[in-house]
């Protein structure tokens, strides 16, 4: 995501911490989308799609993303990135003002190409967010010792009013408002959050008050009408937040997460996908969603938290004659946030699936495929059936050992 700038751009000395893992895997695992205006892209897209404004034509953008993933991993300040990758830039002719022709309206007029400024706002936007989204991870994977979220103060020279607003703010890692409101919240935003514990939040201070207060809200500004003027679309965006910057980078990379690596590994050769599938199975992403700490109400009734039950991880892979059999489109088994809720099994279970798959016996009938088999003694059963909608996806409906 780049294209706006403002005046707080990254200063040239500025260098970031060694980056974790999570940091560098949510940025290399973006896909390239050439566009010609930053709208262009959906808001959610930007999740898992790399994109630069003006970029369709020109052959830069495998240039600009693998120079940033290099910078994000070798922590290159924006001064000495900008010096590298400007040359490139303007041997392909992505340089200055020329004259284009916008795809959507047909109109020639002249646009700004590569420029120092841009070039800012490309390495902010993209740093800030990989950072954020793998800080959400680490997050994720430590809520249970550290529970709760707490809003610091922008490091920018400008300090936008409902950003110091909301300065101070605590709430459960959880809370709905993190979805919206979770840093950076705009072009060159440098608003932070930090961790705290179950004591901390409830230590009693010397009035006798809390850090955390159920009953305290953040400030709530409102909302705006946002005019997409390329597709004409209209949403609400948060009074505070810029335009495209009201989600949780990490979140939607979590909810995208199933399908994205489902539509890879559907091209994938059939080994390599059940290694893929294996691989999901025992990852700390996968053994918290299966854990039930994915936070899944199943009683809840709101329509938020019915979306975060539908999120699904691959987690097993069926031959051609049993995807045939069942008449599906994808022959990946997937895992529900909802569906793991209710099972209440450890992790560790899941990966009994796929021995079933390919040693168990079948049977099918209403839509949906029954296993049993006998793995290391113990005697398993599984239900999977195709999904409710008309996507084909095959889900995992139960599992569970047989009692005799």
């Amino acid at each position: 995501m780049a294209d706006p700038v403002s005046n707080d751009t990254v200063t040239s000395g500025h260098k970031f911490a060694a980056p974790p893992k999570e940091v560098t895997n949510y940025f290399n695992a973006k896909g390239l989308t050439p566009s010609w205006h930053w709208q262009d892209v959906a808001f959610d897209e930007h999740a898992t799609a790399f994109t630069v404004a003006k970029s369709a034509g020109y052959d830069i953008l495998t240039d600009l993303r693998d120079s940033l993933a290099s910078a994000i991993q070798n922590r290159v300040d924006f001064k000495d990135w900008s010096k590298a990758i400007e040359p490139t830039l303007k041997a392909k002719g992505w340089w200055g003002k020329v004259t284009g022709t916008d795809p959507v309206t047909g109109k020639t007029h002249e646009v700004q190409l590569g420029s120092p400024r841009r070039l800012a706002t490309i390495y902010n936007a993209n740093v800030r967010t990989a950072y954020a989204a793998g800080q959400w991870s680490r997050i994720q994977a430590s809520k249970r010792v550290l529970p709760y979220l707490q809003y610091q103060i922008s490091t920018a020279l400008h300090k936008r009013p409902e950003h110091l607003g909301w300065v101070g703010t605590l709430l459960p890692v959880d809370d709905d408002w993190w979805s919206t409101h979770y840093p950076p919240n705009g072009w060159n935003c440098q608003c932070r959050v930090r961790q705290v514990s179950h004591y901390e939040a409830h230590r009693p201070r010397e009035d006798g008050s809390t850090l955390y207060n159920k009953d305290v809200r953040p400030e709530n500004y409102g909302t705006r009408d946002y005019v997409n003027k390329r597709t004409g679309d209209v949403s609400k965006v948060p009074v505070g937040i810029d335009p495209g910057w009201a989600n949780n980078p990490g979140a939607v990379r979590m909810q995208q997460m199933g399908d994205f690596i489902a539509g890879r590994l559907d091209k994938a050769p059939e080994a390599a996908r059940v290694q893929a599938v294996s691989d999901i199975v025992h990852s700390e992403v996968f053994g918290l969603m299966a854990r039930g700490l994915a936070g899944f109400d199943p009683q809840s009734h709101d329509p938020a938290m019915i979306d975060k039950g539908r999120f699904a991880l691959p987690m097993a892979m069926l031959d051609a004659d049993q995807v045939k059999t069942l008449g599906a489109k994808s022959g990946l088994v997937r895992l529900s946030v909802a569906a793991a809720a209710a099972q209440g099994l450890d992790p560790a279970d899941y990966a009994k699936l796929q021995d079933l798959i390919e040693h168990g016996q079948s049977e099918v009938g209403d839509q949906q495929m029954t296993l049993r088999g006998q793995i290391d003694g113990v005697d398993w059963m599984a239900t999977l059936a195709p999904g409710l909608d008309a996507s084909g996806n095959v889900y995992l409906q139960s599992l569970s050992k047989v009692q005799k």
